[in-house]
């Protein structure tokens, strides 16, 4: 065999490698994105809200439609998992829902469109000129393997770009807008909050959305963000000095810490904080670990 021979069907075996992990990537992708919808569709998600299988399946499809026709920083399988869990909170809670971030609205109109379904205002929080300055600093993204800088107006979607978006996709009457940077604004929302979703991605903004934004989420409430790739703002989740300077508790933690929540077989950015006061009283004790005398 000549070396042109051998090197040709080296570089054949090659592609077809390739395209077979290609195809197992790809429909390894499909069953998330199918069980994810699975979820959504089981009979106890929006019973509480008279939400039939065809109701959260005519929901889905929506979702879908805005995601193919709206640019989103946001994979739509996001969208799913956010609107289950609002419909997870009953009806007898009270609580707006709050968007701290919205680009140019994708993600917005898909809340809007549950929020609707369950009486709840959307608080629509964001600049709508972009990301601010981030002084230079470096994120890191270990999972991704990738690490770099903002830049200064980086995600602008404007506010008649994102209202337009909402009224065509979305509910609009189910949204009251915050305009401006959040540590100018955010302490306009009213308490109580029962459910967050930030995409901010500067330390700086991430620390304002947690100082206006936490102490009114309600006992239990879900504090979701779609930075948890990125190490910079994750670590401030774990910062118990901070959390006991502004919140005299220790920090929460996060679930999906560096690689998000387990909703692609590549990279995820989707990961949340619960705020639970008492993780005994919430979870229960675990048989073999030791708990300190309340009394």
């Amino acid at each position: 065999m000549t070396p042109l021979k051998q090197w040709a069907d080296a570089l054949r075996a090659a592609l077809v490698r390739a395209m077979y992990r290609g195809h197992v990537a790809n429909a390894a992708e499909r069953l998330l994105e199918q069980r994810v919808v699975a979820d959504f569709l089981a009979p106890d998600v929006g019973r509480d809200y008279a939400l039939t299988r065809h109701d959260k399946a005519g929901l889905v499809r929506r979702i879908r439609h805005t995601h193919a026709s709206v640019q989103s920083a946001t994979h739509w399988t996001y969208h799913v998992v956010l609107a289950g869990q609002i419909l997870s909170i009953p009806p007898s809670v009270e609580g707006a829902v709050v968007e701290c971030g919205c680009y140019k609205g994708a993600s917005t109109a898909n809340l809007s469109l549950v929020c609707e379904r369950t009486g709840r205002t959307l608080y629509v929080c964001d600049s709508f000129q972009g990301l601010p300055e981030d002084d230079a600093v470096v994120h890191r993204y270990p999972h991704f393997q990738v690490q770099g800088q903002y830049e200064k107006g980086m995600y602008t979607g404007t506010y008649d770009e994102v209202r337009g978006n909402i009224r065509r996709f979305g509910a609009l009457d189910a949204c009251s807008f915050v305009p401006g940077f959040f540590s100018d604004t955010l302490h306009t929302v009213p308490a109580p909050v029962a459910f967050v979703f930030v995409d901010v991605d500067l330390v700086s903004s991430m620390r304002d959305c947690i100082v206006h934004l936490w102490p009114k989420l309600i006992e239990g409430g879900y504090f979701y963000t779609d930075d948890s790739a990125d190490m910079e703002v994750v670590q401030l989740w774990f910062d118990t000095p901070w959390w006991r300077e502004q919140f005299g508790c220790p920090a929460p933690g996060y679930v999906g810490s560096g690689c998000g929540l387990p909703l692609s077989i590549g990279n995820c950015t989707l990961g949340y904080a619960q705020k639970v006061a008492d993780y005994t009283a919430a979870y229960g004790r675990v048989p073999w670990l030791r708990y300190p005398d309340p009394s």
